[in-house]
């Protein structure tokens, strides 16, 4: 063979193999060469931020959940995105985790952490007086609105109503979202048309998880046998309304209704809970592919941050059997706290990374304005940005998560990190005596879970008679929570609800009903 017949055919193999690699490119969805970083100086970048209320990570299949086919879109996007293993929320509950969220700052320093008891306490003897956000903060709508975004929320309102500091810095602030249909989401959409041209900043959360659970999606397999049918049926029937303008009042109804329906199947359990729960979860899916098609559809979808998370947990006989339906905000188990972040980055940069390292709810905000270059006005974060852990050179970065729990009389601080959880719980007479930032002087009543050996935390490493070894890790930790605690200045300011407010606190089931103590959130939420 000629060395010329020898090149040319050379010349074609190569083509052959490159044309492989493209077309396997191709089908995993993946440019044949590196995506270039964000490069807000030169890009004109949209953030979507969804927050899905009650939603656990181990709900998901991008987390390892096979049981039902949840979370498909959800999926899809972290395919695309980066994945965070180990995000940990700062509260346990609704309004202080939001709170961290739009400020980077933990519970003791926004100061937003009235409990569910003095709430509920509150309206029982008549007052109107609950924390809010001081003014002074600087939240991640404002920074956004400073550099000339448009901003929009749209959410399911009660505990994220906009006077308790959740409406600094937006545009539209929407409070529809309790559960999800047409018309609420069209709205939105139609928020999102009519701000194509422009650089906007959407925020989007609703409770089609959180109880009442009205999705019978996969109920089949967990009721008592002949009464799936009827229960999906009835289920639909109690959905039927304007599930979008429940409030005031309509979503404690909706909830009693619903037990009451299960109850009357004889399937008012932890199993037809659980799984009716997760049909919700299969629905917020549904309705995030709508959003995701709109984004594509009007060509904004590359040049879009999409982030998708959590606030908090919901807990299904996890760590008490008794507790399976609406119940969170009560511990600070992984059920509770562990949630999903996903953050798809504009062009797909990063796409299909997954990172183990703890973050926490302070580091969504820093993040974002990190993607999109912009500094606040008031730079008082206490977060980082997770922008180095997507970096192909990245190394695993073991940091730390503080919570705090806010939810009844009592208190509970945690530390987590990648391998050990430290939970402190706090006695009441303290919380009264001394504010929600002390930790006791002297021994403290303790619990320490190794989380790679007992991920359901059962197991208690400070019962009864610990080690050495586990003695220190806990003192290390001890340490950590003390001079975490010392270092938070922050104090919220006092707000009067109207009374539409208060009763949608009150439905939702933030707030008990004044005449009976069968809403007490000592019992867990």
């Amino acid at each position: 063979m000629s060395r010329r017949k020898k090149i040319l055919l050379a010349a074609i193999s190569a083509c052959v193999v490159a044309a492989g690699i493209l077309a396997l490119c191709v089908l995993a969805g993946r440019s044949p060469t590196p995506i270039s970083a964000p490069d807000p100086s030169r890009e004109r970048y949209n953030v979507v931020y969804v927050s899905i209320d009650t939603l656990r990570a181990d709900r998901l299949g991008c987390y390892g959940y096979d049981k039902h086919p949840t979370s498909p879109v959800i999926d899809a996007v972290a395919e695309e995105g980066v994945l965070f293993e180990n995000y940990i929320a700062s509260a346990p509950w609704t309004t202080p985790s939001h709170i961290s969220l739009f400020t980077s700052l933990y519970p003791s320093s926004h100061g937003v952490m009235m409990s569910f008891r003095e709430m509920w306490s509150g309206l029982k003897f008549g007052e109107r007086s609950f924390h809010k956000l001081p003014d002074a903060r600087v939240t991640l709508a404002e920074a956004l609105a400073d550099r000339g975004f448009a901003t929009a929320a749209f959410t399911g309102g009660g505990p994220v109503d906009p006077t308790i500091g959740f409406g600094q810095g937006f545009d539209v602030y929407e409070t529809s979202m309790f559960k999800l249909d047409d018309e609420n989401v069209g709205a939105m959409l139609s928020w999102i048309d009519d701000h194509a041209n422009e650089q906007f900043f959407l925020f989007w959360h609703h409770f089609e998880v959180h109880a009442p659970y009205l999705q019978a999606d996969f109920v089949d397999d967990v009721a008592p046998l002949g009464h799936a049918a009827k229960i999906a049926v009835e289920m639909r029937e109690l959905a039927g309304g304007r599930l979008r303008s429940v409030w005031p009042g309509n979503a404690a109804l909706l909830r009693s209704k619903q037990t009451a329906l299960l109850r009357g199947h004889d399937a008012f359990n932890r199993d037809v809970c659980e799984a009716l729960y997760t049909g919700g979860v299969r629905s917020a899916d549904r309705w995030l592919g709508r959003l995701v098609e709109a984004l594509r559809r009007k060509d904004l979808y590359d040049k879009t941050m999409l982030v998708i998370s959590s606030d908090h947990g919901e807990e299904f006989g996890d760590h008490n059997n008794k507790l399976w339906y609406n119940k969170h905000g009560h511990n600070l188990y992984e059920e509770m706290i562990h949630l999903p972040l996903v953050i798809k980055l504009p062009d797909g940069y990063a796409g299909g990374i997954r990172v183990p390292s703890v973050v926490q709810t302070v580091d969504v905000m820093p993040t974002i304005l990190g993607v999109l270059g912009v500094s606040p006005s008031k730079d008082e974060m206490q977060g980082r940005s997770l922008a180095p852990l997507w970096s192909p050179a990245a190394r695993a970065n073991d940091g730390v998560a503080f919570t705090e729990s806010t939810v009844s009389r009592s208190e509970k601080k945690s530390v987590r990190s990648s391998r050990y959880k430290y939970i402190v719980n706090i006695d009441k007479q303290v919380v009264s005596r001394f504010g929600r930032k002390r930790l006791p002087d002297g021994p403290l009543s303790a619990e320490l879970y190794d989380l790679k050996r007992d991920p359901r935390e059962k197991h208690n490493l400070l019962a009864g008679k610990a080690s050495a070894k586990l003695l220190a890790v806990a003192a290390d930790f001890e340490r950590q929570l003390r001079r975490h605690l010392s270092s938070q200045r922050g104090e919220a300011t006092a707000t009067t609800l109207d009374a539409a407010a208060l009763e949608k606190l009150k439905a939702l089931g933030y707030i008990g009903d004044a005449r009976t103590d069968a809403g007490a959130p000592d019992a867990g939420r």
